[in-house]
């Protein structure tokens, strides 16, 4: 090779062709977009494959000089230099707008750029991580739950609240939630591959619809008994007192122990709260939000407890009592809500709700990056909830002349990539070599 061929290959195609262990010189009118495979080496395309064996530098994150292509990874990674999401002067809906980006650029490059020796890791070790960490805070906030339960026992038998009778119900359906997610864990990680070939992620979200509808019986019967008691108290504020009136008012005591029980419920939910809050799936998401109710319900009957004791002791209005009953009504209709939004959604999931545009754009711009020597077009992305994680189908359009062997060997390499990504429980890669066709004869349409 002459060295004008060189500067030649150089200037047009960004190639060096002294780089490659091959006699042969590149021919400079070639398009050469760059993809990620599943190895993590960056390699040129429309070039012989006994041309091109591998780059000298394989932590190379893109090839030199070379074109940015619509969609391909050096053209996602030159828009991050605009993301400024902590550039204060701006608006705070363009700042979560670039916050956005920034994670959907790093969720790509975490899939495609290439890693050097040392630097690969198990494309599980993300996932395992926040299942250790799910563990531990299933345990952490069932030893919490534990002791809440007893002291808040303690605390309603000697106050009598009826708001702080609530806030005990939702305590109890919390311990029996905590105990059936570390069991639905642990069977979770048993997996068995000839009885549940697709695992048992749908465990956990099973889990939620049945708590939720536990826990709003529950507090169905609080309202019940609290109506009782507000309209008892209506009625002795209502009707004229007399010697032979039987008519009392209910007892409360809001006394020392009761309210430190009280505060010490409020302070631990907020810490379990923030601790929950850093995982992001669904059981974590589910104690969170509870944990969140809990301060708010916990709050709302410390506070109504303490006015109705003090209401009774006639500190304040005597009237003032009737704040407990209605408080006790409006803690359980909050947890009402919220435990039927929280099944609503799992019950959502569980029946095959897709994804969102968020990851079904990550897959689409993976995909896209894949093999472009060899995939023409992508026909279908998919993904639906599968219990806590999503099962992945994509189609994809090769040219009818691809060897079995090179379209059996890149669909592999495909759905390796894709079962990468973290939440990714399966994913199927279909190899097609025409997209037109009748739609009846090929997808199952419910």
């Amino acid at each position: 090779m002459d060295m004008s061929t060189v500067e030649e290959t150089r200037q047009v195609s960004g190639i060096d062709p002294l780089r490659f262990p091959s006699n042969k010189p590149i021919d400079s009118s070639e398009s050469v977009p760059l993809f990620a495979d599943c190895a993590g080496k960056s390699s040129p395309v429309n070039v012989d494959d006994s041309t091109v064996k591998e780059m000298d530098e394989p932590n190379a994150r893109l090839l030199p000089r070379s074109p940015a292509k619509y969609g391909y990874l050096e053209h996602i990674q030159s828009y991050k230099p605009s993301c400024t999401p902590n550039d204060k002067s701006l608006p705070e809906k363009i700042r979560q707008f670039y916050a956005d980006q920034l994670e959907f650029i790093n969720s790509v490059e975490a899939i495609l750029l290439p890693k050097t020796f040392g630097e690969e890791i198990n494309p599980t070790d993300y996932q395992k991580q926040q299942e250790r960490n799910s563990e531990m805070l299933s345990m952490l906030t069932l030893i919490t739950n534990i002791f809440v339960a007893i002291i808040k026992t303690v605390a309603a038998i000697m106050s009598k609240s009826l708001s702080v009778i609530s806030t005990l119900v939702d305590s109890a359906v919390d311990l029996l939630f905590n105990i059936m997610l570390i069991w639905t864990a642990r069977k979770i990680k048993r997996q068995d591959a000839y009885k549940y070939p697709t695992g048992r992620t749908r465990l956990e979200p099973v889990t939620i619809v049945i708590i939720s509808v536990i826990m709003c019986s529950a507090s169905i019967e609080v309202i019940l008994e609290s109506s009782r008691a507000l309209a008892l108290d209506i009625d002795y504020f209502a009707n004229p007192f007399n010697a032979s009136s039987c008519r009392t008012l209910q007892h409360i005591d809001m006394s020392t122990l009761p309210v430190i029980a009280m505060v010490f419920t409020i302070v631990s939910k907020i810490i379990l709260f923030a601790l929950c809050s850093r995982i992001n799936n669904p059981t974590m998401s589910a104690l969170a939000e509870d944990n969140r109710n809990d301060v708010l319900s916990n709050s709302v009957a410390l506070v109504c407890g303490v006015i109705g004791s003090n209401a009774l002791q006639r500190r304040i209005r005597q009237e003032a009592i009737i704040v407990d009953p209605i408080a006790a009504i409006i803690i359980s209709i909050y947890i009402i809500v919220v435990w039927i939004r929280q099944g609503h959604k799992q019950v959502r999931r569980l029946t095959g709700l897709t994804a969102d545009p968020f990851f079904l754009q990550r897959i689409t711009h993976i995909i896209y990056n894949f093999r472009p020597d060899l995939v023409t077009q992508i026909k279908t992305v998919q993904a639906v909830h599968h219990g806590t994680d999503f099962i992945v189908e994509v189609e994809i359009i090769l040219s009818g002349s691809t060897p079995l062997a090179i379209a059996h060997n890149a669909g592999e390499e495909l759905q390796r990539q894709l079962q990468r990504i973290p939440h990714v429980e399966r994913a199927f890669v279909h190899l097609d070599f025409e997209i037109i066709h009748v739609p009846t004869l090929e997808d199952i349409i419910v």
